[in-house]
C-alpha cells in the first residue's frame, strides 16, 4: 500500500513539475502564435539568434548547454545526472523566459506586421520547444509526440513524420554564453531572495515597494547586477535598485575555509586555517572579498580560499544566499499605495474577464464606483496602466458592477465586451 502512495505522489510530482509546465508553455506559443498569425514564413524573418534580445539569447544558451551536458551524461550512461538539469530547464523555459516575455507575444497594434522583437520572441520559443520535444522524446514519448506534431508536422510537409524519427540533437557551441549565463543565475538568485523576503514579511508582490539593496563584495556579481537593475526593479516591483559592497552594515559576515581549494594545498594545516578564520570580522572577510590577501596562520589567504556565510542582523528585513544579501525597504507612501491597489484593480479585472469567458483579443469596457480616496487615487493616477492591461477602450465611473474588497479597500468594478 505504502509503495502504491509514493508511486501515485511520485507521478503527481512529474504532472505538476513536468508535464503540465511544458504543455501549458506549448498551449501559450500556439493561443498567441494563432492570435497573432504568426507562422512558419513570419519566423523566419526573425533576427538571427546573436542579434536577439540578451533574454532569447540566455534561454537558446541554456538550452544548447543543457543539450551539452545530457551529451556527455548519457554517453557515460550516468542516467541519474540527466533529470535534474532537464528539470531545472524547464523551470528556466516556464517560470523566467515566458513569464519575463508574456507582452512581447502580444501585439496590439492593429494590421501592423509583427516587430523584430516579436519575432524573435516567437522564434526563441519555438525553437526551444522542437529541440526540448527531441531531448525529452525517449522519457515522454507521447506529449513530445503530440508538441512535434503541432509545431512541425502540422506546417512543415518535408519534417519527419514523428520525433522519434528525429535526430537526437546535438548541441550548437557558438549559441553558448557562459558569461550571459552566470549573470542572469545572479540576478534570478536576487530576485528569488527579494520575493522570499516579501513572503516573509508579508510584503505583497503587487505592492511597489521604495528601494531594494543587493549587497555583495564579488565583482563580477556587483557587474551582473549594475547590468541588470531596470529587470530586477521590475521583478520585485521595487522603485530602484542600489548595488553596495558594505554588505557589514546589515549583515554579519563569517568565513570559512574552502577545503576543496585549501585541502590539497595546505594538508593538515588547514585546521589551524579555520580556527583563525572563525576569529576574522566582518571588515576583514570585506577586504579579502575585494582583492586583497592576507596572512592567516601563517598562509597566504585570498577570496577564493574562503567560504562567507551571511546573516542578516536582527531587525533588518534583508535575506542572504551564497554571493549576494538583499534588504528590502518597506516604508510606504500615499504615492505607492496608490500604484499597488491599481495593480490589484487590474488582478480584479482580469478576473472578471476570466469570468466572462472573454476571449484574449476581446477589448472591453471597465466601469468603477467608490469612495475610497485611495481607490479614486489609483484610477485618477494610473487609468492608463488599468486600461493597457486589461484591454480597456474605455473606464468610465458608475455605480454598476459587484462590490470587490481590495486590500482594505472597497469599491465596485464592472465590465462588458466593447
Amino acid at each position: 500500500r505504502q509503495m502504491c502512495i509514493r508511486d501515485r505522489d511520485g507521478v503527481r510530482d512529474v504532472v505538476r513539475t513536468v508535464l503540465l509546465p511544458l504543455w501549458n508553455a506549448y498551449s501559450f506559443f500556439t493561443t498567441y502564435a494563432e492570435a497573432d498569425a504568426i507562422g512558419l514564413e513570419q519566423l523566419a524573418d526573425a533576427p538571427p539568434v546573436a542579434e536577439r534580445p540578451e533574454l532569447d539569447r540566455w534561454l537558446l544558451s541554456v538550452l544548447q548547454s543543457l543539450i551539452a551536458r545530457i551529451n556527455s551524461e548519457m554517453e557515460g550512461y550516468y542516467l541519474y545526472n540527466v533529470i535534474p538539469p532537464t528539470l531545472a530547464f524547464i523551470d528556466d523555459l516556464t517560470n523566467w523566459y515566458i513569464r519575463r516575455s508574456r507582452r512581447r507575444f502580444w501585439r496590439t497594434r492593429g494590421n501592423e506586421a509583427p516587430s523584430p522583437d516579436e519575432l524573435s520572441a516567437f522564434a526563441t520559443l519555438c525553437e526551444a520547444l522542437v529541440t526540448f520535444s527531441k531531448v525529452l522524446a525517449p522519457v515522454l514519448p507521447f506529449v513530445t509526440e503530440q508538441l512535434h506534431q503541432g509545431l512541425v508536422v502540422a506546417h512543415d510537409e518535408t519534417a519527419e513524420a514523428s520525433v522519434h524519427l528525429e535526430l537526437w540533437p546535438d548541441f550548437d557551441e557558438s549559441v553558448i554564453d557562459a558569461e550571459l549565463e552566470a549573470a542572469m543565475a545572479v540576478v534570478r538568485e536576487v530576485v528569488r531572495l527579494g520575493h522570499g523576503l516579501r513572503k516573509q514579511h508579508n510584503l505583497r508582490v503587487r505592492q511597489p515597494l521604495a528601494e531594494v539593496t543587493v549587497l555583495t563584495a564579488e565583482p563580477s556579481v556587483m557587474a551582473a547586477v549594475e547590468e541588470h537593475t531596470a529587470l530586477i526593479a521590475e521583478e520585485l516591483n521595487v522603485k530602484l535598485v542600489t548595488v553596495s559592497a558594505d554588505e557589514a552594515a546589515l549583515v554579519d559576515l563569517a568565513a570559512k575555509p574552502n577545503f576543496k581549494e585549501l585541502g590539497p594545498r595546505l594538508g593538515p594545516a588547514v585546521k589551524d586555517v579555520a580556527a583563525a578564520l572563525a576569529q576574522l570580522d566582518g571588515e576583514a572577510i570585506t577586504a579579502i572579498l575585494n582583492g586583497d590577501t592576507m596572512e592567516v596562520a601563517g598562509h597566504e589567504i585570498g577570496a577564493d580560499d574562503l567560504v562567507v556565510n551571511r546573516s542578516a542582523r536582527e531587525g533588518v528585513l534583508v535575506s542572504t544566499g551564497r554571493t549576494v544579501s538583499v534588504a528590502l525597504d518597506a516604508a510606504l507612501d500615499d504615492a505607492l499605495e496608490a500604484e499597488g491597489l491599481a495593480r490589484e484593480i487590474v488582478a480584479s479585472l482580469q478576473r472578471l474577464r476570466r469570468d466572462a469567458d472573454l476571449d484574449v483579443t476581446d477589448r472591453v469596457v471597465v466601469s468603477w464606483a467608490s469612495d475610497d480616496a485611495t481607490v479614486q487615487a489609483a484610477f485618477a493616477d494610473h487609468g492608463d496602466f488599468i486600461a493597457g492591461e486589461c484591454l480597456a477602450v474605455e473606464i468610465t465611473e458608475s455605480d454598476g458592477g459587484e462590490p470587490i474588497e481590495l486590500v482594505g479597500h472597497t469599491t465596485r468594478l464592472g465590465l462588458e465586451r466593447a
